[in-house]
């Protein structure tokens, strides 16, 4: 009976569930929790609805409000770009035939770049509101729970860009891969948690990741006034579900092994289809000739963030000692980053790495109170970067502490808590390779100028300074990154 409640609730959850998990919740950690990076091994608060659901079960009926400030304090040093590198205006006399073929995109004149290199601001501070709620549905038996995370400043910000030497059109900057908008994204789970048994208790969530589908027709009156345009949208906006799952066990007295499971999921993702016409214009009709008939077509497609296959396992065990009890716990954890896909939906040329984290803490409970210290090491999965693309990430370093006090009246409780985190982006230095060490077939970096343009306005004179490398790739040759991302929040938690 009780196998039959939960499996038509969790039903109804999978048809009618419009909520959406993101990056902030697996880059940040339990914002609002003691324990911020081990909340997968042990949930005491409306937090467990999402790193683990299996813990609902075991908590009373709950509200939990939040609100905390995210400091991101990141930098990039860009090493000097030697002379004799830069993209010549000559460039201009050249055929585009000759320095777009093979996937490149034609460079610009280095003078004539918008953006100066490296003029991207990487510090940003922002307020998070945390919203949580536990209901049992069959008391000691079947409970559900609801965890969100709203940015004050918004439900949700994408500020894509490009890994390589097309960013030079844009902000010809350097950005850090993991960070920034990924970290200002509305995120929101709700799960079920049932027991199974004296010894097991069972858990399953919901992450619903949003997407918009955005047709773009455009007709254009006169094609020597593109600023003239005619412009009819069409925007459609659904969602898919990826579920989580996980587990806590307790076969003797004191120990306890936990475990959980998350799908892949792509938030915020932005498929783009732009039809332009143009008046008397010719158009390619495919076969080698023109026509008229038709129009121009354009698609892109768009991510704010990928998360990847991540799964989890954990112990504690509790000692109990004078009335306090003292659970030292660790856990580790495989995400397989290398399925990785970047904003602009394409996977990296140099393939990331799958990796293991691992975290640890000592969680304190006694009477009306509850304290945790945790510690964790994240590696990065971006391999080496001395080709052409840039994908910034560091390894990370994390701590956190907390601690929760309950005052108890006649029908309910009240917590107040307070938490703090950091994570240290630790020191990487990145050296692109020359030529020799890496061709530009094989990933190295692109001569945006090559040797053998032609110059149509002299046969003769060609391009001298087309000779060796030129690029306009913002990551060349080189650069040192580093920096933090702190978390301080503050919570009140109503058990009634």
């Amino acid at each position: 009976m009780v196998f039959k409640k939960f499996s038509i609730t969790f039903a109804a959850v999978l048809l009618l569930s419009n909520l959406n998990a993101s990056s902030v919740l697996e880059l940040m950690g339990a914002f609002d929790s003691p324990n911020a990076f081990t909340a997968r091994i042990i949930s005491t608060g409306a937090e467990a609805a999402y790193f683990n659901p299996a813990y609902i079960v075991m908590q009373e009926d709950s509200f939990k409000l939040g609100f905390g400030m995210m400091i991101q304090s990141k930098t990039i040093r860009h090493f000097d770009k030697p002379s004799g590198y830069d993209v010549s205006e000559e460039i201009y006399s050249a055929s585009s035939s000759e320095i777009s073929g093979n996937g490149k995109y034609v460079p610009l004149a280095t003078s004539d770049l918008i953006n100066k290199r490296g003029s991207a601001d990487y510090d940003t501070f922002d307020g998070i509101i945390t919203v949580g709620a536990v209901k049992s549905i069959i008391k000691n038996w079947l409970g559900a729970g609801v965890y969100a995370l709203i940015p004050v400043a918004g439900i949700q910000t994408q500020e894509p860009f490009f890994n390589d030497e097309r960013e030079q059109y844009f902000s010809n900057s350097l950005h850090f891969e993991l960070y920034g908008d990924r970290l200002k994204q509305f995120s929101m789970a709700f799960a079920l948690g049932g027991k199974v048994g004296d010894f097991l208790k069972l858990g399953a969530g919901l992450s619903v990741s949003t997407y918009t589908v955005t047709q773009n027709r455009v007709f254009v009156p006169d094609g020597t006034d593109p600023k003239t345009q005619i412009i009819n949208s069409k925007m459609k906006v659904g969602s898919s579900v990826s579920p989580y799952f996980s587990f806590v066990a307790n076969p003797f007295l004191g120990f306890n092994l936990t475990g959980t499971f998350h799908f892949p999921r792509n938030t915020g993702v932005v498929e783009l289809n732009n039809e332009m016409q143009v008046w008397n214009w010719d158009y390619d009709d495919g076969k080698g000739g023109t026509t008229k008939k038709g129009y121009l077509e354009s698609n892109s497609r768009m991510t704010a963030g990928y998360q990847p296959i991540k799964f989890s396992i954990g112990m504690f065990y509790d000692f109990v000692v004078a009335g306090y009890t003292i659970s030292p716990m660790a856990a580790f954890e495989w995400s397989r980053w290398s399925t990785y896909i970047n904003r602009h939906g394409e996977k990296p040329i140099d393939k990331w790495e799958d990796v293991f984290s691992g975290m640890g803490g000592l969680h304190v409970k006694h009477r009306q109170r509850k304290a945790a210290i945790d510690l964790a090491y994240i590696p990065s999965p971006v391999p080496a970067q001395d080709g052409r693309e840039n994908y910034i990430d560091n390894d990370r370093l994390g701590f956190s502490v907390g601690y929760t006090e309950y005052f108890h009246f006649e029908s309910f409780s009240i917590g107040g808590g307070i938490n703090s985190s950091v994570q240290w982006l630790l020191t990487r230095t990145e050296m692109k390779a020359n030529e020799k060490e890496r061709p530009e077939k094989d990933g190295g970096l692109v001569d945006e100028f090559p040797d053998d343009a032609v110059n149509y306005a002299d046969m003769a004179a060609g391009f001298p300074t087309a000779k060796g490398l030129q690029t306009n790739n913002p990551g060349f040759p080189g650069w040192e990154s580093s920096g933090f991302v702190m978390g301080i929040g503050i919570s009140v938690e109503v058990l009634y």
